[in-house]
């Protein structure tokens, strides 16, 4: 059947759903709060409605929601953190405000946060843990601070933290439990 960039299927069958929210372009991120599946990525049309990179649908039904955000450059990562959507990419703005490869979005009404620590490249990853966002890609600066490749960054304030681990290639996963962070990348 087919499935345009986007699909549901059921964990014990593998049956495709009837969840079908019809993207243009590559999706490369997707992010759950409540009945929203966010979605992130290098798309220009969602649920045949004009959608560039950001977009955001009913869960159950795959129906296009009237939450509408838009990035100048592909989106790869997305987190959720109460009301607000983390979108990280090779972006340089977001709803034509300049927030370089990061930013924070409000996840009912799509404005754009004041939160804006600037990275200095691309976002390929993000995880949560407690009030913290950690980020992973392909940059070099968070704000005015010395960042390669991993940084940890406060989810409130966009503050990034003194931990610095100096990874020494990209970062493109993250996986995080208790008091560890794991990373895989080149």
């Amino acid at each position: 059947q087919p499935r345009s960039c986007l699909a549901s299927l059921d964990l014990t069958t593998g049956q495709l759903s009837s969840w079908n929210p019809n993207a243009n372009g590559a999706v490369y991120a997707l992010a759950l709060s409540g009945n929203t599946m966010y979605l992130g990525g290098y798309f220009t049309i969602v649920g045949g409605e004009p959608r560039a990179k950001l977009a955001a649908v009913e869960l159950a039904s795959g129906a296009l929601k009237t939450w509408n955000a838009y990035a100048n450059g592909t989106v790869y990562a997305l987190a959720v953190f109460g009301a607000k959507l983390y979108a990280g990419g090779s972006f340089t703005s977001i709803n034509s405000v300049k927030r370089n490869g990061i930013a924070s979005l409000d996840t009912s009404t799509a404005l754009l946060a004041d939160w804006n620590p600037s990275i200095g490249g691309s976002v390929s990853m993000f995880k949560t843990s407690g009030s913290m966002l950690y980020a992973g890609g392909n940059f070099n600066m968070v704000g005015a601070l010395a960042r390669k490749y991993l940084a940890a960054l406060n989810a409130v304030t966009g503050e990034p933290t003194a931990w610095d681990p100096i990874a020494s290639q990209p970062v493109s996963a993250l996986a995080v439990t208790g008091s560890s962070i794991y990373a895989g990348g080149s």
